[in-house]
């Protein structure tokens, strides 16, 4: 099991590379909860988004079989948490496109990370000085890291509008409370999150892997 305290974090898995940043995580998220896409266009736009399919210089490089694939998403978006806390059916608390100046203002203010420029000025290059971090990959923060900092955020914007979308409205409030998480909770209701845009690259990236797939069926 996976310790942040003695392993680095991990930039592949079963020996397949993936693209660990923590926008490709949100992005993923985001792909997962569109319900404009079906649960096949989900997944596979999900598994070009993780896995990398060529090298620095442009080759191709291995993937992982469907199953391995999915399991490495699955792995991927949660194999952070070690606490037993996932909830099913829960309400969702977390809108990443309404939440966006709400997290980003949070990691400013809490940690001094802009998570729009994470060059230089990151606390892991402040921290380690010399050399980056093991917990930055080339300047970026690790979806893992990022998930870890926001699920321990001290009370900020965030988090207040996170905790009035997952109170529930009980009959043992008065009143006045409950109109008022009632009224606080029709202000923070969430709506469907905007399309995720792909860059040029990316789209490249979701058909090269659709080709894969595609000739591996016929191989079978």
């Amino acid at each position: 099991m996976f310790n942040i305290l003695l392993d680095e974090l991990p930039t592949e898995y079963e020996g397949f590379p993936i693209d660990s940043d923590f926008q490709i995580g949100i992005q993923i998220m985001q792909v997962l909860e569109d319900e404009e896409l079906t649960q096949q266009e989900q997944m596979r736009t999900a598994l070009s988004l993780l896995y990398i399919s060529k090298d620095k210089k442009g080759n191709p490089m291995p993937l992982p079989d469907v199953q391995t694939a999915v399991d490495g998403v699955m792995w991927f978006l949660f194999g952070w948490n070690h606490d037993n806390n996932l909830r099913e059916g829960g309400e969702k608390v977390t809108d990443w496109y309404i939440d966006q100046w709400r997290i980003y203002s949070a990691f400013r203010q809490q940690y001094g990370i802009n998570l729009n420029d994470l060059g230089a000025e990151c606390i892991g290059y402040k921290i380690y000085k010399t050399k980056l971090s093991p917990i930055y990959r080339e300047n970026r923060m690790h979806f893992w890291e990022f998930m870890a900092l926001l699920t321990t955020l001290q009370e900020c914007a965030y988090t207040r509008v996170a905790d009035i979308r997952d109170k529930k409205i009980t009959g043992k409030m008065g009143k006045e409370e409950r109109e008022t998480y009632e009224r606080l909770k029709r202000i923070y209701a969430l709506k469907q999150s905007k399309t995720v845009e792909y860059t040029d690259e990316q789209k490249q990236a979701i058909d090269e892997y659709d080709i894969m797939i595609e000739e591996k069926k016929k191989i079978k």
